[in-house]
């Protein structure tokens, strides 16, 4: 059987969680994305992205966030969330906490 690991580090701490579905492991990893960064609604959605995001393509500040919310998730297809997750996860990367999240494929068998 097929499974998804979504897993990571935030402060030398490890976590882990196993998901039955891609989708579902996809969106654990968004949730706790969104967590780490803070965002919980539109406009921390917009502060998070215009204090973090320092690409040169972009100019000025952002007016619309990326998806955010995890209701309206539940309803995308999983390449959708994987770009969501993109998106997000690359704010995390230069952080100075240690924290990452990746999902993993394994296989359980018995």
């Amino acid at each position: 059987m097929k499974v998804w690991v979504m897993q990571g580090i935030h402060e030398g701490d490890m976590f882990a969680s196993t998901h039955m579905t891609e989708k579902g492991a996809a969106l654990a990893a968004i949730a706790d994305v969104l967590e780490f960064l803070g965002v919980e609604d539109k406009e921390t959605a917009i502060s998070v992205m215009n204090n973090r995001w320092n690409c040169d393509e972009i100019d000025g500040e952002q007016e619309e966030p990326w998806e955010w919310h995890l209701k309206k998730m539940r309803d995308m297809k999983k390449e959708q969330l994987w770009e969501i997750f993109k998106q997000w996860s690359e704010l995390t990367w230069d952080n100075t906490c240690g924290y990452q999240v990746e999902v993993n494929k394994t296989e359980i068998t018995g």
